[in-house]
């Protein structure tokens, strides 16, 4: 990843330690506050850079008269966005983080006036709402870091003084933490499931033993604890999070608790329930297969000190949360377990509804253990696909896929936004997404195909697939609708297409479809041998005549009908 950071002050050593902490490439303005020269000139350094994300930290004290009045200050700051507006307008879809800003601090007497307080939260408020009316700018809340560790201990006079950079070395840790969290939350996020315990998590107290009258869940005092506990992880919900239960417990009581006046997460809020007297991590590997997800999706949340070590012997691939001594911290610490694994700064659609799409699922492998056969269990699932040039609409969600997405994926490249868009609008190349419902419900965007055109020939650069329609034909289904595109494409003349290039490149993951081109009858016709790993190969390059690329499965119907 490359990132460039801009300041109007001097920022060497926030750039040293975010260069330290997220392992990439910084670009810094060679000038002393020369930031919207670099944003307003495309022949600066910061155009020649091509950055993958632009970070813009601004200090108000840096034009402390210019905030004495409304007239100048309003200027200054539309002076700023200026800036900001011409580098988005020249960079495509760069995505650009500017930070909040802390008008206030240009007062610095202990007796700040009422006037110059209002005069600074109005500055503050105009900045904030003309930044959130622009399109692929983020803002950066560093104001909020501020009102955290106080401003005492946020800003550092000696620093400033011997250094021109105001903040503390505390607020530096503080402030990399933040980018490198918002930098890498446009990729979504890292984890999938956070899998929670109940007695004493949830609420306080022992259901089986408390009975549901006598468990500590709230809206006032204790009890308010484990309330507010539920409220975060109802909003991680809602932000695509995946719960799931895993408890100790008899099933019966569980269904008391649920029924408990106070409790804000329901039943249906949770992917999965684990409720048994089995050991926790044989139970989390279950879920995995349930969910058809790695083990290192998952985040474990549990009070008992036994249990989080065993998890942590038993699969060390799960993360697994330091529950606090101090239960009145509980909320925060969920809080920070979404900064830390599941911070996202786009929630599509599919996220959403994440949990409804994998509650589903059980209804579907429900169906299967039923079924005589496996195209028994396909036909009765009722199948419907859309394959399609990608739609503008469909960016955000391809660019997620691309980057999350591990086990069917027969390249692993990752692209920028910015670079799928490049992709998108370049007349030899061409993404095809997918998308497939069936009679439990809508799947929504689950494959990716990018192809590069040379010739007669066809690369494709990416093939990639959710997981949670794998081992369903989905992609037979897809490559023969490539079979239908590309045939069309040569009959009106748009495209002289004859052949299909493929290409395998081993990961640690992707393992699943190391042999998808051969069951897809391409021909094998070069691979390289890793001389690191112990892999008997880690590429394969494979080719096929249009013609010769499989025809309809016949278990699909077509959305549009």
């Amino acid at each position: 990843m490359k990132i460039a950071l801009l300041s109007n002050i001097t920022i060497d050593m926030l750039a040293e330690n975010l260069r330290k902490k997220l392992a990439c490439e910084i670009y810094t303005s060679p000038g002393f506050d020369t930031w919207q020269q670099e944003l307003l000139s495309q022949d600066s350094g910061l155009y020649a850079f091509k950055a993958d994300a632009l970070v813009i930290i601004l200090h108000a004290n840096s034009y402390a008269d210019s905030w004495e009045n409304i007239a100048s200050g309003k200027n200054l700051i539309d002076d700023w966005l200026q800036a900001v507006k011409v580098f988005a307008a020249n960079s495509g879809s760069v995505p650009v983080f500017v930070s909040s800003i802390d008008v206030s601090d240009t007062w610095n007497s202990r007796a700040i006036y009422a006037s110059q307080k209002r005069l600074g939260a109005y500055f503050e408020n105009y900045f904030l709402e003309k930044l959130y009316s622009l399109e692929n700018i983020y803002v950066l809340p560093l104001k909020d870091i501020l009102e955290n560790i106080a401003r005492v201990n946020y800003y550092s006079s000696k620093i400033w003084y011997l250094g021109s950079m105001p903040y503390s070395l505390k607020a530096l840790s503080e402030i990399s933490d933040l980018i490198a969290r918002y930098v890498c939350g446009l990729h979504g996020a890292r984890k999938k499931c956070l899998a929670v315990d109940l007695d004493n998590t949830l609420w306080g107290g022992v259901i089986g033993e408390d009975g549901v009258n006598g468990i500590k869940l709230a809206n006032s005092k204790e009890g308010a604890i484990y309330q507010d506990a539920q409220r975060v992880l109802k909003k991680m919900q809602n932000q695509g999070v995946m719960l799931a239960i895993l408890s100790k417990n008899n099933v019966s009581d569980v269904d008391a608790a649920f029924s408990h006046a106070d409790m804000i997460l329901k039943r249906e809020d949770f992917v999965a329930e684990f409720i048994n007297w089995q050991p926790k991590s044989q139970n989390i590997k279950q879920l995995a297969k349930v969910l058809n997800i790695a083990l290192d999706a998952f985040v474990f949340l549990d009070d008992n000190p036994a249990e989080r070590e065993q998890m942590k012997a038993q699969c060390p691939e799960v993360s697994v949360v330091d529950f606090p001594s101090d239960i009145s911290k509980l909320p925060d610490i969920i809080s920070k377990v979404y900064d830390e694994y599941f911070f996202t700064l786009n929630v599509t659609s599919e996220d959403a509804h994440k949990t409804q799409m994998y509650r589903a699922e059980s209804k579907r492998r429900e169906i299967f253990s039923q079924a005589s056969s496996v195209n028994d269990f396909l036909k009765k699932l009722d199948m419907k696909i859309d394959v399609h040039v990608m739609q503008p609409s469909e960016e955000l969600r391809v660019t997620q896929l691309v980057n999350k997405t591990n086990q069917f994926n027969l390249t692993s490249r990752r692209y920028t936004q910015d670079e799928i868009h490049a992709f998108a609008n370049n007349p030899d190349s061409e993404i095809i997404t997918a998308h497939v419902s069936d009679k439990y419900g809508d799947q929504g965007l689950i494959s990716v195909m990018i192809l590069e055109y040379s010739g007669e020939n066809a690369l494709i650069n990416t093939f990639l697939m959710s997981c949670r329609v794998m081992g369903r034909q989905v992609e037979c289904e897809i490559m023969s609708e490539l079979r239908k595109f590309l045939i069309a494409k040569k009959i009106e003349k748009q495209r002289n297409i004859s052949r299909i290039m493929g290409e395998y490149i081993k990961t640690a993951k992707n393992s699943p479809v190391e042999n998808f081109y051969d069951t897809m009858k391409f021909r094998l016709v070069n691979q390289d041998h890793d001389q690191d790993q112990d892999q008997d190969q880690a590429r394969k390059f494979y080719e096929i005549g249009i013609s010769d690329l499989p025809e309809t499965t016949g278990l699909f119907g077509r959305l549009s009908e």
